[in-house]
């Protein structure tokens, strides 16, 4: 009978038929969504970013101008049907207040119900930010959980960070002046000592004086790492 059922099998597999379980499923489709917008600013504008949450990525040029790219997406098996509503419900606006000041504000829609009156939409989305901003602009970073990689930005650095993963990259350490502390959390640097800070949390402070470029981070739950950008990293796009 074995016999039998193997050169079935094998019949079937000679004439193209695929044998697939019975409780074989169909692959879901990912959902995903991807906006890019740039504009211009001035020399040593401030740029705001307010607001995020998940994955931002901000990253030096010697462009004039800002480019930012948002990828949202949902989770595998998400309901085609609410798709395109819970995508509206997270959204990312730049708002070019001058030529020296520019707003990068994400906001969440809430909605009401009888058990709690305020919630953020509970989507499960996972967005991404992908900035590109010219190296002397000033930046100030409220985010919320996630990541932050900031690289090879040279004037003041003011980030705040509920929850996560804050990782600065500087092309020139020994100039900037550098205050740095977790609530709960570590420290990793490539300069500069840390110390206990508050029992559970640490602290870096470390540079050569007030007028230097401030880079001043803050982590709630989380570590932050510093990092020395290579030489040659930054110096090839001179």
């Amino acid at each position: 009978m074995k016999r039998k059922l193997m050169l079935v099998a094998l019949w079937l597999s000679v004439r193209g038929v695929m044998i697939q379980p019975a409780f074989a499923q169909k692959v879901s489709q990912l959902i995903q969504e991807s906006k890019t917008e740039r504009m211009s600013l001035a020399t040593g504008a401030m740029i705001r970013v307010d607001g995020s949450f998940g994955a931002l990525n901000i990253e030096g040029w010697n462009q004039q101008d800002v480019e930012i790219t948002v990828i949202k997406t949902l989770p595998y098996d998400y309901r085609q049907s609410k798709a395109a509503k819970d995508m509206s419900a997270v959204k990312v606006a730049m708002e070019k207040k001058s030529e020296k000041e520019l707003d990068i504000s994400t906001t969440v829609a809430t909605h009401t119900n009888w058990f709690l009156p305020v919630t953020k939409s509970g989507t499960g989305m996972l967005i991404e930010y992908q900035i590109h901003a010219p190296r002397d602009s000033k930046l100030v970073i409220r985010h919320g959980d996630g990541s932050v990689i900031v690289n090879n930005m040279a004037a003041d650095i003011d980030a705040d960070s509920n929850k996560g993963d804050l990782i600065v990259m500087l092309p020139d350490p020994a100039a900037r002046l550098v205050d740095a502390r977790t609530r709960f959390g570590i420290i990793a640097s490539d300069f500069g000592e840390t110390r206990r800070a508050r029992f559970i949390g640490e602290m870096l402070l470390n540079g050569k004086g007030s007028s230097s470029p401030l880079v001043h981070l803050r982590m709630g739950r989380g570590g932050i790492t510093l990092k020395t950008l290579p030489a040659e990293a930054y110096k090839a796009e001179q």
